[in-house]
């Protein structure tokens, strides 16, 4: 999954938890997954149509999407949350945690087998990467269900409160119809960076929708 990742970050969006923070934390897996790739200690394959909605064989990734690496993160990515912002507490460190963790569980609903239950143990996946059509309603759908509530929770500062949070669906938008219909990338290099510079513009966009707009809390 792609921009469905970010519809949790935005549903539970407000007082306690940033836009932007959210928007991070969904992504921790693959933020780390791309130096992963770039230093080789995870290993991917550029095949044109692997899927039909993109071109990557995830053949070797135990260190940021097995099930175990997965708790691990999410917990420590928590804990650091509690420890860099103290005024969010332990329900925000929890919140964090649990949006790290769902990138695993949204992975495992559209990935082919490549998601280590255990290290040495079987790959899982429901592989709805094959099927584009149910990959774009589900990641576009997930993405506006969220985009709706945060939008319900939050109040607009002036006119850059409704123009910002519009931005920020239509790049995503675009980004989702770009990965599922445009060409492979060039190397694997390209495809790590590439994701590294997207998951930054988002939580730019998304840091942005945080200054125009406020909770209705």
């Amino acid at each position: 999954m792609f921009i469905g990742h970010y519809g949790p970050a935005a549903a539970v969006a407000g007082k306690q938890i940033k836009l932007w923070h959210g928007f991070v934390a969904v992504q921790v897996l693959d933020i780390l997954w791309a130096p992963f790739v770039l230093a080789d200690i995870e290993q991917i394959r550029i095949v044109e149509n692997f899927t039909q909605s993109n071109h990557f064989d995830l053949y070797h990734m135990p260190y940021t999407h097995s099930l175990p690496a997965a708790l691990i993160w999410s917990t420590l990515g928590g804990l650091a949350f509690i420890a860099m912002k103290p005024s969010a507490g332990r329900r925000g460190g929890i919140i964090i945690g649990l949006l790290i963790f769902s990138h695993w569980l949204l992975d495992f609903i559209m990935h082919k087998p490549d998601l280590l239950l255990w290290y040495g143990g079987p790959k899982v996946g429901l592989g709805l990467w094959d099927n584009r059509p149910v990959t774009m309603i589900m990641e576009i759908g997930f993405l506006l269900a969220g985009m709706l509530i945060y939008l319900r929770a939050t109040t607009a500062n002036g006119k850059w409160g409704r123009i910002a949070p519009a931005m920020l669906v239509l790049t995503l938008v675009g980004a989702q119809i770009t990965a599922n219909f445009g060409p492979p990338p060039p190397s694997v290099n390209d495809a790590a960076q590439t994701a590294l510079i997207a998951f930054g513009v988002a939580a730019l966009i998304a840091f942005w929708c945080d200054q125009t707009r406020q909770s209705r809390q």
